[in-house]
């Protein structure tokens, strides 16, 4: 599937969300597996980046849910950071230290961590990498409705990653340029809704491979 152009993407959005609420509805029984499918490509992940933070996200009905990755890295004691979202807002970011049940719901009833910081202050206080050179990786898992080849992202249309991680975000601000370089941006979406082109816009945030129940796709790197 491709497409171009405002209206296409939002006719896009519109189908991408239309299987997503089917795929709820039905509870279709090959999608039982999937959360601990994430988790273990996400812990493979993990060993191979041995990233000093990850952020993640708490799914809507119908994304891919991390849950079950995320409460295996709290138990790992792996540094676990969750989005809150603001309207017109970049996104703050605030560490989770207890049951992901027990998070407060925020916009659009999305469990949000309960003391969120701005995005740069919150990632600042994420240590450096030690004495061996590991944790010098900070591994951001972005949720789309698609992603194409190139990991060019279709997301909700809120701009919410874009305002903060994109090329024109708040991270492409001299003073961050270091933290943001120990950014690592790795898309999640369904198998299904990987596509060969998506159109980009200058601010866009585009990852350099995408998790899917499949596995993580590297992407090509002609964007």
């Amino acid at each position: 599937m491709s497409t171009s152009g405002p209206s296409a993407k939002s006719a896009l959005r519109a189908t991408i969300r239309a299987r997503r609420t089917a795929r709820v509805d039905a509870s279709r029984a090959d999608d039982e597996g999937a959360p601990g499918v994430y988790a273990a490509h996400v812990a493979e992940l993990v060993r191979s980046m041995r990233p000093a933070a990850v952020v993640g996200y708490a799914a809507l009905p119908g994304e891919p849910s991390l849950d079950a990755a995320l409460r295996m890295l709290l138990r790992t004691q792996t540094p676990v950071l969750l989005p809150a979202t603001r309207k017109g807002e970049p996104l703050q970011l605030g560490q989770v230290t207890g049951p992901l049940d027990d998070l407060p719901r925020g916009t659009w009833d999305i469990r949000e961590p309960a003391d969120p910081l701005p995005a740069p202050e919150a990632l600042g206080q994420v240590p450096d990498a030690d004495a061996a050179g590991d944790g010098e990786t900070i591994l951001v898992l972005v949720p789309g409705l698609s992603y194409d080849t190139r990991g060019i992202r279709l997301g909700n249309g809120g701009g919410f990653y874009d305002r903060t991680f994109g090329p024109q975000g708040q991270f492409a601000d001299g003073p961050l340029e270091r933290l943001r370089a120990r950014l690592r941006f790795v898309g999640v979406c369904w198998d299904e809704e990987r596509t060969d082109g998506l159109p980009r816009a200058a601010w866009d945030l585009t990852v350099r491979a995408v998790l899917t129940e499949t596995g993580t796709h590297l992407v090509s790197s002609d964007t």
